[in-house]
C-alpha cells in the first residue's frame, strides 16, 4: 500500500472528508436480483428518489417485478431512466449478453457514466446438510458465489476504467452460520471474504467495494419461494433408513417452511434506515467497507454470539432460528 493509499484509509477510518455524492440521470447503476424483494427496491430507490439511470437485471423478463420495473420505463429526449434486461449468472452465454446491452445503453450518451455495480441475486434452500442434494447445493454456491464472480470479472474493465464502485450484497449467515442453511451460508460467507480481498485490490485503481448485509428479507422476497418443490425432492431421495429417521422430523420442519413458499408480489420495501445506508454505500465519497442493517434481536444474538464460548453460541443459534429440530420433534412425539 502506497502512502496516499495508507492516508486515504486513514481519513477512511477515521470519517474524515466523507461527503454525499450528487448522483442523477448520468450515473448508471446496474443491480441483479430486481424481481422482487430487495433488488426490487433498490432499482426502484434510484430510479425514483435518486433520479439515476437504473439496469435492473431479472432472471424472469416476465415476472411481475420485471413487469412494474418497465413500466418505470420513460424516455426523454429518446433516453429511458430505467432499462430491464433478462440475466441468469448461472449462464456464461447470459452474462456475456448483459454486457453488451450495458454497453449499448451506455453508448446512447457522451455523459453516461457506469457508477456502480450492485450483486444482489441469490437463491437459497433450507435443509440439513443431509438432505440436500448434490444439484441444490451446487446451485447455491454456482449463483450466489460463482455466478456473482462470474459477472463482476465480466464487467470490472469497465468499472475500472469508469472508477465505478461495487456493492456485492452478502448476509448475516456470512457472520454466523444457522442450521439448515449451511450451503447458503458457505457462498455468502466466501461472497464476503471475497469482496475484502477485491477491495483491497481495487482500491489501488480508485474503485470502492463495499459489503452490504441487510435485515432478512425472506418474506419479503422470492428467495425460498421453491422450498416445498426443493423438500418434495429431498424427500424422494431418501433411503430407507432416512425415512425411519428423518420422516416425523422432516415433515414438521418443513410444516413450518410453508409460509415460505409460492412466488409473491414484488415488495417494495419502506425501510427508511435500510435505505439511509443503502444510498451512502452508493453516493458517498469515502464508503464504510461493511454496512449492517438489522433489527434490534439480530443485533443482541450477533453481540452474544462475540462473546460467548461456542457450546453457548450454539444453544444461542438453536434459540435463534426458532425453528423445529429432531430434539423436540421427537420428545413432542413422545407425549
Amino acid at each position: 500500500m502506497s502512502g496516499s493509499q495508507l492516508l486515504r484509509a486513514l481519513r477512511r477510518s477515521l470519517g474524515l472528508g466523507r461527503q454525499q455524492l450528487k448522483v442523477d440521470s448520468r450515473h448508471v447503476v446496474l443491480i441483479t436480483g430486481c424481481d422482487s424483494g430487495l433488488g426490487h427496491s433498490m432499482a426502484v430507490y434510484c430510479h425514483e428518489s435518486l433520479h439515476m439511470t437504473v439496469v435492473s437485471c431479472c432472471h424472469n423478463i416476465k415476472s411481475e417485478g420485471a413487469k412494474l420495473l418497465q413500466g418505470l420505463a420513460s424516455a426523454k429526449d429518446g433516453l429511458s431512466r430505467m432499462h430491464t434486461l433478462e440475466l441468469d449468472l448461472l449462464e456464461p452465454d447470459s452474462i456475456r449478453l448483459v454486457h453488451r446491452q450495458l454497453r449499448d445503453i451506455l453508448a446512447k450518451d457522451p455523459s453516461y457514466r457506469l457508477t456502480a455495480l450492485i450483486n444482489n441475486a441469490g437463491v437459497m434452500c433450507f435443509g440439513e446438510f443431509e438432505w440436500q442434494l448434490t444439484e441444490q447445493i451446487e446451485a447455491q454456491i454456482n449463483c450466489n458465489l460463482l455466478g456473482t464472480m462470474r459477472l463482476t470479472r465480466e464487467l470490472l474493465p469497465l468499472l475500472r476504467q469508469q472508477q465505478g464502485r461495487i456493492i456485492n450484497v452478502t448476509s448475516h449467515c456470512g457472520l454466523q452460520a444457522l442450521p439448515a442453511l449451511g450451503p447458503y451460508a458457505a457462498s455468502k460467507a466466501a461472497l464476503r471474504f471475497w469482496t475484502d480481498a477485491l477491495r483491497v485490490e481495487l482500491q489501488q485503481y480508485g474503485m470502492e467495494v463495499v459489503n452490504f448485509i441487510p435485515g432478512s428479507f425472506v418474506l419479503d422476497s422470492n428467495i425460498a419461494a421453491r422450498q416445498q418443490q426443493h423438500a418434495q425432492k429431498m424427500r424422494e431421495a431418501f433411503s430407507p433408513e432416512q425415512h425411519a429417521l428423518y420422516d416425523t422430523y422432516f415433515e414438521a420442519f418443513n410444516g413450518y417452511l410453508k409460509v415460505l413458499s409460492g412466488f409473491k408480489p414484488p415488495n417494495r420495501l419502506r425501510n427508511e434506515s435500510l435505505l439511509a445506508k443503502f444510498k451512502d454505500a452508493l453516493t458517498s465519497s469515502q464508503p464504510l467497507a461493511l454496512y449492517i442493517e438489522e433489527p434490534r434481536r439480530y443485533r443482541l444474538y450477533r453481540w452474544l454470539f462475540s462473546l460467548c464460548p461456542t457450546p453457548l453460541v450454539d444453544w444461542l443459534t438453536v434459540r435463534f432460528c426458532a425453528m423445529p429440530t429432531y430434539e423436540s420433534t421427537n420428545r413432542q412425539g413422545k407425549i
